[in-house]
């Protein structure tokens, strides 16, 4: 099936952004300086420290002297305010020094940090495996969901997880872009990734799992699309004046990412508070990442301005701790989908695909301990030897992977796949042992339907080939529907022509007389018994609206055929059993007239 055009670009979207991520750990322009800090004096800027061995304190500035900011554009003002740009980027700005002016060029070059702090590989290897770890992670999962399903509320999902990367170090990946786009660009890429895809989480939560019917979720939805609207508006406008004032105003931040992870929370209790049953054990799961993920995202924000102007060890683990929670909402969401399918983006994943995906995390594992040795460690011949000792233990461990990864994936993700695969291979085999065509039935269209949660189930069959082929037994059929479908029928022909399940859309079959609705079949599975078509069932979907998937479809098809065995072994038993019947009337009749009497 073609996907929307919308569906594309919401993941390459997501690609771009996961594609930022990397090119920020790999070109880490947080690590580049104009070799001074600046702060905020009227309308221009004040050289607060000059770095050591830096090019200002070769050109002579000195703190205290006075940066004419005022005279910049905005792309030079925020290649000075984020101080991140690649090294060798000139900025020439007009300084006064005891009431002396001259114009002097500052360089970006590298170094620790803007702070002047030592560098540390092992605290740059933590902060780098947080945000790459919860930015893959994060993009993946949301871009496959909104790939699959793009819709308003999947658009928000992306937009959060480009939350993700941050945003002075992916503003200075543009520094290189001419003036004055590069200050349009930067005002863009700050106001947009900064605050604003936490509260992207709000137009998600009141959208989630479908649209809202009542009058209070769709008031809900407005207030919130509005709230978004509304803060969209001054984080552009803060985005253009903290440059323009030289000011950071990092208590406006804080009192923002609180505000938004309250919103956050009242939003996603009102929206459990209305779900109740099943529905809401369904999304529990969910809310609780919305929750996490929220307070993650805030967390972060607040322990990295801590540990960027403080130098605070503490903050710099809690917010690597807090990266790596982030991913908390896209985790729990691709849980419920795979496991109560809260939204129905129409894929099925089979453990065959699982334990592609676990090997493949085991290769990278190995090439990440290549990459970490040769990194860290200057010795060749030591990081051969600890990489080789790495490959060789993972190698002996494969096995020992293998059975605890299928043990633990079967029981949380295919946890009710593999009960109900068990009971209908418990009702396939004692199909061999039934004695009626009403147990046959019985197993077809109440047992199967009811194991895999299916909304409706009819099985149809006929005794010889002159007659239609009537319903023998159902399950949400509803009494109007068909009862008889005709042997030249196209369901019929087609199903005899394929001897296999077919999709009744995929080849346009919808009879007028067939239920709609909930009940609405969706899948023909024929009963054949020596490639003669005695019979056919058919199944709607879940009833949560989601379709069989392929493991399921081809459960019903071993049912059905051992079915149509058990079919075959009631109509032999019947006719012994009426043979056996026949012959015992016969000698009985024997018995009471004696061969000689006949004449």
């Amino acid at each position: 099936m073609e996907r929307p055009l919308t569906g594309w670009l919401l993941a390459a979207f997501a690609a771009v952004v996961l594609l930022l991520a990397y090119g920020e750990r790999f070109s880490p322009l947080v690590q580049t300086t104009f070799g001074l800090d600046l702060g905020a004096s009227g309308s221009d800027a004040v050289v607060l420290r000059v770095y050591p061995g830096s090019g200002a304190a070769k050109i002579s500035v000195q703190p205290g002297d006075l940066v004419l900011i005022s005279r910049l554009s905005l792309s030079d003002r925020y290649r000075l305010f984020t101080g991140s740009s690649p090294v060798g980027t000139a900025v020439t700005v007009p300084i006064a020094h005891r009431g002396d002016r001259r114009t002097i060029t500052l360089r970006a070059e590298q170094s620790a940090r803007s702070n002047g702090e030592s560098f540390s590989p092992a605290r740059s290897l933590a902060g780098a495996v947080a945000l790459l770890g919860n930015a893959t992670l994060t993009l993946v999962i949301v871009a496959f969901i909104a790939w699959r399903r793009p819709s308003l509320a999947t658009a928000a999902l992306v937009f959060y997880g480009a939350g993700s990367i941050t945003t002075f170090a992916v503003v200075g990946e543009f520094s290189s872009i001419p003036d004055p786009w590069y200050g349009i660009v930067a005002v863009i890429i700050t106001a947009a990734f900064s605050t604003l895809p936490l509260l992207a989480l709000l137009p998600f939560i009141v959208r989630f799992p479908q649209l809202p019917t009542t009058p209070t979720a769709r008031l809900r939805l407005r207030i919130a699309d509005g709230i978004v609207i509304v803060a969209a508006l001054l984080f552009v406008l803060e985005s253009i004046y903290e440059p323009l004032l030289f000011v950071t105003w990092s208590g406006l931040d804080t009192w923002e990412q609180l505000v938004c992870g309250v919103l956050i929370l009242t939003f996603a209790t009102l929206a459990y508070r209305e779900t109740s049953g099943e529905a809401r054990r369904r999304i529990g799961w969910v809310i609780a990442g919305f929750v996490l993920s929220a307070i993650a995202y805030t967390t972060f924000d607040l322990a990295d301005t801590v540990a960027y102007t403080g130098g605070s060890s503490v903050a710099r683990v809690v917010s690597d701790v807090a990266l790596g929670l982030q991913c908390a909402l896209p985790i729990a969401l691709a849980y419920a989908i795979l496991r109560h399918r809260v939204l129905d983006i129409g894929f099925a994943l089979n453990r065959t695909v699982v334990y592609a995906v676990m090997t493949t995390l085991v290769v990278g594992v190995v090439s990440f301990a290549d990459w970490l040795t040769s990194r860290l460690l200057n010795e060749q011949r030591l990081a051969l030897t600890i990489e080789a000792i790495v490959t060789i233990l993972f190698g002996f461990a494969l096995n020992w992977i293998h059975g605890r990864t299928e043990r633990i994936i079967d029981r949380i993700v295919f946890r009710q796949r593999h009960t109900a695969e068990k009971r209908v291979e418990y009702r396939i085999l004692a199909l061999g042992f039934a004695a009626s065509v009403g147990a046959v039935n019985e197993a077809l269209a109440e047992d199967a339907p009811q194991i895999l949660n299916l909304s409706s189930a009819a099985v149809f069959g006929r005794l010889s080939a002159t007659v239609p082929f009537r319903l023998t037994a159902s399950s949400g059929w509803p009494e109007d529907a068909a009862t008889a479908i005709d042997a030249d029928s196209i369901l019929v022909r087609t199903l005899r022509a394929l001897e296999r399940p077919i999709f009744l859309d995929d080849v346009a079959i919808a009879p007028a007389t067939f239920p709609s609705g909930a009940a609405r079949p969706v899948i023909a599975v024929p009963i054949v018994a020596q490639h003669e078509l005695t019979g056919f069932a058919l199944y709607g979907n879940h009833r949560d609206g989601a379709l069989p998937d392929p493991e399921e479809i081809s459960l019903l098809a071993r049912l059905t055929a051992a079915a149509g065995n058990a079919y075959g072994a009631v109509e032999a038993r019947q006719w012994r059993e009426r043979v056996a019947t026949l012959e015992e009337s016969i000698r009985g009749m024997a018995t009471i007239v004696p061969p000689g009497n006949l004449a």
